[in-house]
């Protein structure tokens, strides 16, 4: 029975996403995104609606400053990171990091085909260890340390928060993370760096997390003395308090 739900749901999906058209690419706040070689999944059909990442897209335009660097976490395809390096004077000065190879040439085709400029640094934001295991989910939405995805194990490199602003050298910068739980991790090992920012847009995840570890980060960046100034479901947007 389970299995004949799971096929009936793949079965809905392929089907709303058939109903929205044979589009070959979407347009997003003045960026082109492809389609064709995206697999029919929940997080297609989101970026065919125009949901896709919306309250972080927004959050970046409203908050986002020209003259920052910026740091993200979590690119996946690149939506976010192409909405947000069309912003900023300098488009160089933005580095964004996937873990996930899958996704990669997608990632980087999105950036070129948009004329941005960020950086792509393919590793996983983990502490304690050099190179970290998992297994991906052909869903690209999602990716995560704390569960195991569809595909086969792949072994990518780590960096940490720390070392990425070492290497970048920003003079202000904005953090956009949305890494499926690994948040946590970072708010609690690298207080002190994340302290830096001068705005932070968030996606938390209490079904990974747990309502508990989520509240203890709120906690954490208020002591941190940031504030927030907006918050759309899960996705948090802080900046540094006056």
């Amino acid at each position: 029975m389970k299995f004949a739900g799971i096929m009936f749901t793949a079965i809905q999906l392929k089907a709303k996403i058939y109903v929205k058209g044979a589009n070959k690419a979407v347009e997003l706040d003045h960026c082109s995104f492809a389609l064709e070689k995206l697999p029919n999944t929940a997080m297609k059909l989101e970026l065919q609606t125009g949901g896709y990442e919306k309250p972080e897209r927004e959050a970046a335009l409203r908050f986002i400053q020209p003259e920052w660097g910026i740091v993200e976490l979590g690119a996946c395809i690149g939506v976010v990171a192409c909405v947000t390096n069309k912003l900023l004077k300098n488009p160089t000065n933005h580095v964004v990091l996937e873990i996930n190879p899958l996704v990669l040439p997608l990632l980087k085709a999105n950036r070129d085909a948009n004329g941005c400029a960020f950086q792509v640094i393919d590793k996983a934001l983990a502490y304690d260890v050099k190179t970290i295991t998992f297994n991906p989910w052909l869903d690209f939405w999602g990716n995560s340390l704390y569960h195991s995805g569809d595909q086969p194990p792949v072994t990518v490199m780590t960096t940490t928060l720390t070392d990425i602003l070492q290497e970048q050298r920003f003079d202000k910068f904005a953090l956009i993370c949305d890494i499926e739980g690994q948040e946590y991790e970072m708010i609690m090992r690298e207080p002190d760096t994340v302290e830096k920012a001068e705005l932070i847009i968030m996606e938390v995840h209490p079904h990974i997390l747990g309502d508990d570890k989520v509240q203890r980060i709120i906690s954490q960046l208020t002591e941190l003395h940031f504030e927030i100034i907006a918050r759309s479901v899960n996705v948090i947007t802080l900046r540094k308090a006056a």
